[in-house]
């Protein structure tokens, strides 16, 4: 069985892109940090909060965070931005080149949706409303890549069981967003909430049929403990636990 991925060094990850993409942006130290709340309010913090505060050593199986990097046009120039989402805090992190503070975004939005986003939400292609500008994410590092194959490998797997299952009771098509799946060659760019959708949605008519089979092919126990990672340590923290 596939392991779930380590996320690890988002260094090596910026260097990468930088030499795809282009030469490398200047960039300043990473301080000091700023906290930008969803009313752009700005304000400093110590180089300790860099840290993920989840402290828990199983973080969403060994990922603690999913690494992205875009950029966007300021007239003739290009700016690029590096985004990390810890998925323990439900956070993102954004350095912007030219730009020498790391920037704490608490939410960001859907670009289509205007919901904030989850973990399941990030791949790239997702375009995510972040300090008020319109961002499609561009690339991903390795371990990111990693993390959304092995989630949509997993959930593939069980789409198709469950329409396999329906073709022996059901005699209408199936609805075509149910099996509908984007070609694309860029890694990191499956839409895990979609598939997490059409589990949902295929389940709910084999629940018509063989209730028990449409339970043992729901979705993965972990996805929905993932993503609430981020309301229980927010509760934890409030009841003082370590």
């Amino acid at each position: 069985a596939n392991s779930v991925p380590d996320c690890t060094d988002v260094g090596r990850f910026e260097c990468k892109v930088r030499s795809e993409v282009g030469p490398p942006p200047r960039r300043a130290a990473y301080m000091p940090v700023s906290s930008i709340g969803e009313g752009g309010r700005e304000s400093a913090h110590t180089g300790s909060e860099l840290h993920d505060a989840s402290g828990s050593a199983s973080v969403a199986h060994g990922c603690h965070c999913l690494e992205f990097d875009s950029w966007w046009n300021e007239g003739k120039t290009r700016r690029f931005v590096y985004i990390r989402y810890n998925i323990a805090e439900g956070a993102f992190q954004m350095a912007i080149d030219e730009d020498s503070n790391l920037y704490h975004v608490p939410v960001a939005y859907g670009a289509k949706t205007g919901e904030a986003v989850t973990v399941w939400d990030l791949h790239v292609g997702a375009e995510l409303d972040i300090l008020g500008r319109i961002t499609t994410l561009q690339r991903c590092s390795q371990t990111t890549a990693q993390w959304n194959k092995y989630w949509a490998d997993r959930l593939v797997t069980i789409r198709e069981r469950l329409v396999e299952e329906l073709r022996k009771y059901e005699t209408r098509k199936t609805e075509p967003w149910l099996t509908f799946q984007k070609a694309s060659v860029l890694s990191g760019s499956v839409d895990l909430r979609l598939l997490m959708g059409q589990v949902a949605g295929l389940g709910a008519q084999l629940a018509e049929y063989r209730p028990r089979l449409a339970a043992q092919l729901s979705l993965p126990k972990e996805m929905y403990d993932i993503e609430v990672m981020p309301k229980q340590s927010s509760k934890e923290l409030k009841e003082g636990k370590p």
